[in-house]
């Protein structure tokens, strides 16, 4: 029997932040740098959450986790793996701290994969619960990337590698997998291309830069991560439906990683899928890197868009690069 998943859900901090807050935030000694409604027009956001400062990843992931816990007593969690690009500390896993706060006594490891770290735990999940490891799997995730947005560009060069990171938000998401009537994971596919890991970083906290402050900040070359993950994903995902044997018009709901708030409408250019098919949640909340896919796929169930039956799509794209495709019958 294959993998499901059984609950599903996200958290997201009280604190709204809106785009002019963040704009405002943002100094410079050069004059050329434009600061005047900069985030709508290039990435279309307008709001995103941040955490109180004292707020840890771990108790964002864990605000969400409770809340599938509620809903699923009569599970019992064999297994938690924490999935975020964001973490407490270095060592030793957050995991373990989840493990603490939760009450649980099962094993925990991390999953470190970008944005894709959540649905890189998912792959794993399924796993060991289709070889029988493991019956019921809590996937949590919390991501606090308001710590590393740099508003202080030392120049314009500078000032356009920050830009991706003053649309960046804070969230938790959690997911129970196991073995149900629906949710049937039926398809899942990864591949990653190291050779464009330097386009999207925080490159403090590791041995390349331990030492030294000023790479504890995000940086991205989106226009060059664009154009890679337009050059890769068209190709990807038309193989992934073939091996799948699922066509185009077979999907009924498409679920995917939002870098911008264009996002949904360019995926959905390049496959034919109509965007009424797709959840954008970029406007509300940023980019909350590898939270965003369970948080939209919580939001499609809330408001009852996937009925019992229906056939859903998620995509992944994520720093290093790499991109996931998952096939889902509901």
């Amino acid at each position: 029997m294959k993998a499901t998943i059984k609950n599903v859900a996200g958290y997201l901090p009280e604190n709204m932040v809106y785009n002019h807050q963040v704009e405002a935030k943002i100094t410079s000694d050069e004059a050329i740098i434009d600061k005047s409604g900069i985030l709508r027009r290039l990435f279309g956001s307008e709001i995103r959450r941040f955490a109180c400062e004292n707020t840890q990843v771990s108790d964002l992931a864990c605000e969400a986790a409770r809340k599938v816990l509620k809903e699923n007593t009569q599970d019992n969690i064999d297994l938690l793996i924490f999935a975020a690009a964001s973490s407490d500390l270095i060592e030793p896993a957050t995991a373990n701290i989840i493990q603490t706060k939760l009450g649980l006594t099962c094993p925990v490891f991390d999953i470190k994969n970008a944005c894709n770290s959540f649905v890189t735990a998912m792959q794993v999940a399924s796993a060991f619960i289709e070889s029988g490891t493991y019956d019921n799997i809590l996937i949590v995730c919390g991501e606090k990337l308001s710590e590393v947005t740099n508003y202080h560009p030392e120049n314009y060069e500078h000032y356009v590698k920050c830009l991706a990171g003053y649309t960046l938000g804070d969230a938790g998401a959690a997911m129970l997998m196991g073995k149900g009537d629906r949710g049937r994971i039926v398809y899942q596919k990864f591949t990653s291309y190291g050779k464009h890991w330097n386009l999207c970083t925080v490159k403090g906290g590791g041995s390349l830069a331990y030492r030294d402050l000023e790479s504890y900040y995000f940086e991205c070359d989106s226009k060059e991560l664009q154009y890679v993950f337009s050059d890769l994903t068209s190709k990807f995902i038309t193989d992934s439906l073939n091996e799948a044997e699922w066509l185009i018009t077979d999907i009924n709901y498409v679920i995917s990683h939002q870098i911008s708030s264009t996002t949904t409408t360019k995926i959905s250019k390049h496959l034919g899928i109509p965007e009424y098919k797709f959840t954008n949640i970029f406007s509300k909340y940023g980019n909350i890197a590898a939270a965003t896919i369970p948080m939209a796929l919580s939001e499609a169930i809330e408001k009852g868009y996937l009925k019992r039956g229906d056939k859903l799509m998620l995509l992944g794209f994520a720093a290093g690069v790499s991109l996931s495709v998952q096939l889902i019958e509901w």
